[in-house]
């Protein structure tokens, strides 16, 4: 089933959340009567949920996740707001992906800065980002006046996260969620919080849990939003009465500034700026995290090109080169912005990057019209 049959038909949109909601808020005894009253037959995961006086219960020769006992899924629906009637359904519908474990232990982000680069900094990705820049600029000028976030770090997040939505990803959000949240101890708290708001949206949305897909941690649409994320700042912005990341560029862009706004992103401020050690002790800095100030940062005897005001609270970072040299930056609050989005520093300074090669590209591009435009400066 595609996005947009999903989200164009509203005929089925209202069929699958009656649906969803009848199966869910089922209160019979647990997870395998609510499947079995929702599609006519007994339904079981490949873990082998099935009722039992627990709530939900492992059978023989299955795994039982981390937190599915009833007492865990009932502080799960008392700190989310989902019944534990609706997890228990969802769980039974849920399949373990061991993929999914492998994917998460070797991300991207644990790459040296010179190989993470190459992955997102290429001319396909920044003429890309170019073109969807031009095809949607009113758009990214409507989200800039109200959010304040430039359309070339809105354009920026969704190339690196979809690629400007060609790569949303083919997971089932529910099984990556379930696998994460039950079968993840390190990020348990985080991802079985996620899951139950997955079926909070699907709730509000009337998605069928089965058909939306996203990345291996179960983020979705265009911004590669967590359900969480979801649920609190996606943006209706065309007026269809639908906040759909998926498939309206309009609304995902408006999400993605609104994001950002919401995460403290300061309009006409600085992002990041190189820095000069010269002499000055790289780690000792860094162990300052983000509560660094950028006096203090010069009295250690680095220096950058422009005057960051003494009083602002600054990070530094250090990215390895390959040819075994580091390269230094210092982060404002609006490179912190970046990383409220995606923890990595990696990520952030990709978005960074990509960002200033899509201004530059556009300002190029409308030029070539005979429309010239010029970039607004920003204050560190």
């Amino acid at each position: 089933m595609s996005y947009s049959f999903i989200f164009k038909n509203a005929k089925l949109k209202r069929s699958l959340k009656k649906t969803l909601t009848a199966a869910l808020l089922l209160s019979a005894s647990g997870a395998a009567a609510c499947a079995q009253a929702a599609s006519g037959s007994q339904v079981t995961g490949s873990a082998g949920y099935q009722s039992g006086s627990s709530g939900v219960t492992a059978a023989k020769g299955a795994v039982t996740p981390n937190g599915a006992d009833r007492a865990s899924l009932s502080a799960l629906a008392s700190k989310t707001g989902v019944s534990v009637q609706a997890l228990e359904y969802a769980i039974s519908q849920s399949t373990y992906q061991q993929k999914i474990i492998d994917a998460i232990t070797r991300p991207s982000e644990a790459k040296p800065w010179y190989q993470y680069r190459k992955i997102f900094i290429t001319k396909e990705r920044i003429n890309a980002g170019v073109n969807f820049y031009i095809n949607h600029r009113e758009s990214l000028m409507k989200a800039y006046e109200r959010y304040g976030v430039p359309p070339e770090i809105v354009c920026a997040i969704i190339g690196v996260e979809t690629f400007y939505g060609r790569n949303m990803g083919t997971w089932s959000a529910l099984d990556a969620l379930y696998t994460l949240g039950f079968f993840y101890p390190k990020r348990a708290a985080f991802f079985s919080s996620e899951y139950a708001n997955f079926i909070k949206l699907c709730l509000r949305e009337g998605w069928d849990i089965r058909s939306v897909k996203g990345s291996y941690a179960g983020a979705m649409g265009m911004g590669q939003f967590m359900p969480s994320s979801y649920l609190n700042f996606a943006v209706d912005a065309s007026g269809d009465g639908t906040e759909d990341l998926f498939t309206n560029a309009d609304d995902a862009i408006a999400s993605v500034a609104n994001y950002f706004m919401k995460h403290g992103y300061q309009r006409g401020r600085g992002i990041c700026y190189a820095v000069h050690l010269d002499g000055a002790d790289a780690q000792t800095l860094k162990a300052r995290e983000w509560n660094l100030t950028a006096g203090e940062l010069y009295q250690s005897g680095a220096s950058t090109k422009v005057t960051i005001p003494d009083d602002e609270n600054v990070r530094l970072y250090t990215y390895d080169l390959e040819d075994g040299t580091q390269s230094v930056l210092v982060g404002l609050g609006n490179f912190r912005a970046i990383t409220r989005y995606n923890t990595s520093p990696l990520y952030a300074r990709a978005v960074f990057e990509l960002s200033e090669y899509i201004r530059m590209g556009y300002v190029k591009a409308m030029a070539r019209k005979g429309i010239y435009i010029k970039p607004e400066g920003r204050v560190p």
